[in-house]
């Protein structure tokens, strides 16, 4: 049963709003009569009072004037007489005091009870105190008093006063029976407005129900039909046409009717959607299934082409390298050579491209992952210098390093990640830079650093800055868009796949950090990024002490370049010397000869590459000079490899006190002067700059003659390993498949085993598991050697027991670093098969020592191949005998272009055949032809005397071999 509401509703809303009507006019009519009885009251008040005050105004005055008689002829008694009189006529009057000036009451009608009160000392003295005829009223013991005061002068002197005291009681019982006359009004009043308020009620509840009953019946009725409707009854749209469709009613009950009309038709279609809905489920739900796994296998497919594509194109790519790095050991024309060696080049650079390909696949499949591993950031720098010396030198191009003194060198971090952002931003820099342009790259604290510096991390800011050709605001936007490049010419002028820097900002956003760039068209780029590294607990100390022992000590800076000269004023104003610069060897030399003997210089950092005077000049001649009072310690700083500053320092006997590599880290030249004051010994190397391939080859000596097994199924790749680790001194075996693997291994004995993963038959992963079951082979290291970069494989191949990993191409020092962990080291006799080719390879083709040629360092150029290098002197000897004759012709000739590429060609080769003097001379000419000169005989003194050295050793070399020169070079041709 629906209750009605609206009834109720319609009734309370009524009433209350009668009610309230009501009592508004009730109390505003209260209020109004109020105020209406308020004002008639005072007015009937101040009438009364103002009939008092006459009367008593009327009275004293014809009492004073009898008083002021009666006094004049000395008649007290009859005054007295006449007071009491007026007191008895005049029911209002209580009293009538006639008091003497002095105070005293002379004459009075006052009761005994009512002398004391009256006659108080405060009334008496403020009567007596008026001169003037005053109405004064007072309370005396809960009565009211007006009392009327008229003074009293005998002969025209004040002789006192007379007092008349009217009771206000009358006038105050008038006052409260007229209030309460009108409460009394008030209150009739209430009563009327309440009875109305009543009638009011009755009329309104009423009509409220009449108008209610009217206006509920058809919704109740509408409310009956709609629970019908709700219970699935649509025929009740025709029990809605009954009611009368007039006004509001009528439109609800139209509504009412086509909605239950359109529920009907939408109930229908449901019922018919519903009987369908199930088998569309079912279908629709098959259909999502199938595209889930086809979406799981495309990317089971994605990351299967990326290994696929890996492994194909590596296995290819190491057989190229390595037979060209193998061919390379071998007798070759000097076109033969050349070619190899662009192929190799060009390897190495499809190499490179691949490996951005993978590590784009790698970070766009969220596999790629970043070491936590404590490293040197000055070694990082240093490989990067090493890296693009090369390409910068041959564009004429200055790189230059510039850390902060606040940069610390030891870091947590990745330093591979690291160091390949940094190649590619220097790469590209060098790459885009036209000749004689300038690089460089600055390390410095981030902003904010400090704060993360005291929580075990530091924000440090990397930059790159090239004179390059610089990039437009469209070309920026989209510079780290993956496969996207300046313009489409730079690929066909520079190459190129246009993800190296969409791999960078994806690296060192990984590294915690950004990557920006600032560039204008024709001025250069300017590369900055952030990374966060961490920091040992254990951070070196390594400068504090040595803030007192070169505090206030002078040194002096001499470099041409003013960023480098700056760089290093700041590394040694970090440890509190007093520094001085100049850009000339001659500005040098004359501050120290004009420098005191009390306070001279006692260290200079020189650079090699000075204009007119090089270092080593300078050098030599600061250390013969007697007019310096105090020599200093010398430091060379140049670009120049270190052998061939120790050559010079060995055959010119300068006695230089160290050597520094630029880049100039703060570490490497800390140490570089606390050696050249503390022991002076050049021909060690300082204990920062130690090359760890020298432990490397004492450990790799201790492993040669160990038996490997190379598991390999391609026979070029076969034969690439195989000869490559038998050039290093050990035993190679080689099994096809993983099932010939551990056939093997089971009937014979290996050191380690190198194994593919990808064989026919039984793969590498399947024979490690097998080999690792046997608890004889628990500890036989197994490397897996494999064209596979990915992370996910490196992870297995680890997981299933292999113990290293290398990919191919092979980098045979990788490799070797790998055998060097592995395999303990022990006595073993090199096997016959690699005595055989030693012995070939040191048939006396060359000798200890050739004056002008450092064999060593040759043979370290030429991998160890003694016969190449052989060969390689005899043809320098054909090409380049008569040197000094062609230079002189063209310097006659004043073609000093054709002069500066004759020598440059020459100084390459020089370099590569370990010639350094000559190297030296050459470069000393080259800086001389390249600037204003006039041409003399004595330009080429020096160079000829370098070339005629190396010359005669290459002849002596030939003679001693039983060997034509011309016959040589037949046969290189």
């Amino acid at each position: 049963m629906v209750k009605r509401s609206i009834f109720r509703k319609l009734l309370i809303t009524m009433v209350g709003l009668i009610i309230a009507l009501l009592m508004l006019l009730t109390f505003i009519q209260i209020e109004f009569q109020k105020d209406v009885f308020e004002k008639e009251l005072e007015k009937r008040i101040a009438l009364m009072k103002g009939r008092l005050i006459d009367r008593g105004q009327i009275l004293s005055g014809n009492l004073s004037g009898q008083v002021k008689n009666g006094i004049a002829s000395v008649n007290l008694s009859l005054v007295a007489d006449q007071l009491r009189n007026a007191v008895q006529e005049n029911k209002e009057l209580r009293y009538i005091i006639l008091m003497q000036a002095s105070g005293r009451a002379y004459i009075h009608t006052l009761k005994p009870q009512l002398e004391m009160e009256i006659l108080s000392e405060k009334e008496d003295l403020f009567a007596a105190g008026q001169k003037t005829a005053t109405v004064n009223e007072y309370v005396s013991n809960g009565e009211s008093f007006m009392e009327f005061i008229m003074p009293i002068q005998v002969s025209a002197r004040p002789w006192g006063v007379l007092r008349l005291g009217f009771s206000l009681d009358l006038l105050n019982q008038e006052i409260v029976n007229s209030r309460e006359e009108s409460i009394s009004q008030i209150g009739e009043m209430i009563t009327r407005l309440l009875i109305t308020a009543a009638i009011f009620i009755l009329i309104g509840a009423c009509i409220v129900l009449f108008v209610s009953e009217r206006l509920s019946r058809p919704l109740m009725h509408l409310t009956r039909l709609a629970n019908e409707l709700a219970q699935g009854n649509f025929a009740v749209s025709d029990n809605v046409k009954k009611i009368h469709p007039d006004g509001e009613i009528g439109a609800l009950t139209t509504a009412f009717s086509q909605m239950a009309r359109n529920l009907k038709i939408s109930y229908d279609k449901l019922e018919e959607y519903s009987r369908t809905l199930e088998q569309k489920v079912i279908n629709r739900t098959s259909e999502l299934a199938e595209a889930r796994d086809q979406a799981v296998a495309a990317d089971k497919s994605k990351s299967e082409f990326l290994s696929m594509m890996s492994h194909e194109i590596r296995t290819p790519m190491n057989a190229i390298i390595g037979m060209t790095r193998l061919a390379l050991q071998t007798d070759l024309t000097a076109k033969q050579q050349d070619y190899l060696t662009k192929v190799q080049i060009s390897s190495r650079a499809l190499l490179g491209i691949i490996n951005d390909i993978l590590d784009f696949s790698k970070i766009e499949a969220g596999k790629l992952e970043l070491e936590t591993i404590a490293f040197n950031l000055d070694d990082v720098l240093n490989d990067l210098f090493s890296l693009m010396s090369d390409k910068a030198e041959e564009k004429g191009l200055k790189i230059r390093f510039i850390t902060a003194d606040d940069v610390p060198s030891d870091l947590i971090g990745d330093p591979l990640r690291l160091g390949q952002v940094l190649l590619n931003l220097v790469n590209n820099a060098v790459k885009f830079t036209s000749h004689g342009g300038d690089v460089d790259i600055k390390v410095a604290l981030a902003e904010g650093a400090e704060q993360a510096k005291r929580a075990d991390q530091i924000r440090l800011e990397f930059s790159v800055k090239d004179t390059g050709i610089g990039l437009t605001t469209e070309q920026i936007g989209g510079l780290f868009q993956s496969f996207n490049q300046a313009d489409k010419s730079t690929t066909r002028k520079y190459g190129g796949t246009g993800l190296g820097l969409a791999i960078c900002k994806r690296m060192v956003d990984m590294m915690g950090g950004a990557i920006t760039v600032n560039s204008e068209i024709g001025q250069g780029s300017t590369f900055i990024f952030t990374a966060i590294f961490g920091q040992p607990y254990e951070v070196s100390q390594k400068y504090s002490a040595s803030h007192d022992a070169f505090r206030g000590v002078k040194a002096l800076v001499v470099d041409s370049d003013e960023t480098s000269r700056n760089a290093l004023c700041l590394h040694l104003e970090s440890l509190f010397f007093q520094v001085t610069s100049v850009s000339t060897g001659e500005q040098a030399i004359q501050l120290l000869e004009n420098a005191s003997a009390e306070d001279p210089y006692r260290l200079v950092l020189m650079d090699w590459n000075l204009p007119k005077m090089d270092g080593i000049s300078v050098a030599r001649h600061i250390k013969n000079s007697l007019e310096i009072a105090c020599i200093p310690h010398i430091i060379i700083v140049t670009t120049h490899s270190r052998e061939d500053v120790v050559h010079v320092q060995r055959s010119k006997d300068l006695n230089l006190d160290g050597f520094l590599a630029k880049p100039v880290h703060a570490s490497a030249l800390f140490s570089a002067v606390v050696e050249a004051f503390n022991q002076n010994d050049f021909d060690e190397y300082p204990p920062s700059r130690v090359r760890r391939i020298g432990t490397g080859n004492e450990k790799l000596h201790q492993i040669k003659g160990a038996k490997l097994l190379l598991v390999e199924d391609n026979h070029i790749n076969q034969q690439i390993a195989k000869e490559t680790l038998e050039q290093e001194g050990f035993e190679v075996s080689i099994a096809s498949d993983g099932r010939d693997a551990v056939q093997k291994i089971r009937t014979g004995y290996f050191d380690a085993v190198l194994m593919d993963l990808e064989m026919p038959i039984m793969d590498g992963y399947e024979a490690t598991r097998i080999i690792r079951s046997e608890a004889q082979f628990s500890d036989l290291p197994i490397i897996a050697m494999t064209a596979h970069a990915m992370n996910d494989v490196r992870e297995k191949c680890l997981h299933i027991g292999m113990n290293g990993y290398v990919t191919k191409p092979i980098d045979v020092d990788e490799l070797l670093a790998n055998l060097i962990d592995l395999i303990k080291p022990e006595l073993r006799k090199t096997p016959a098969s690699c005595l055989a080719k030693a012995s070939q390879q040191k048939t006396a083709l060359l000798p200890e020592c050739l004056p002008g040629i450092d064999i060593p360092q040759g043979l370290k150029n030429v991998v160890g191949n003694e016969r190449l290098l052989h060969d390689l002197l005899l043809k320098f000897y054909e090409g380049f005998s008569d040197a000094q004759i062609r230079v002189d012709a063209f310097l006659q000739a004043g073609d000093v272009d054709s002069a500066l590429r004759f020598l440059h060609a020459m100084k390459g080769v020089a370099a590569n055949l370990a010639m350094s003097e000559l190297k030296v001379c050459i470069e000393a000419l080259e800086q001389v032809l390249n600037k204003p000169w006039e041409y003399g005989p004595e330009l080429l003194t020096d160079f000829a005397s370098a070339q005629g050295r190396v010359l005669e050793s290459v002849g002596q070399l030939s003679r001693s071999n039983g060997q034509e020169i011309t016959a040589a070079a037949a046969s290189l041709d």
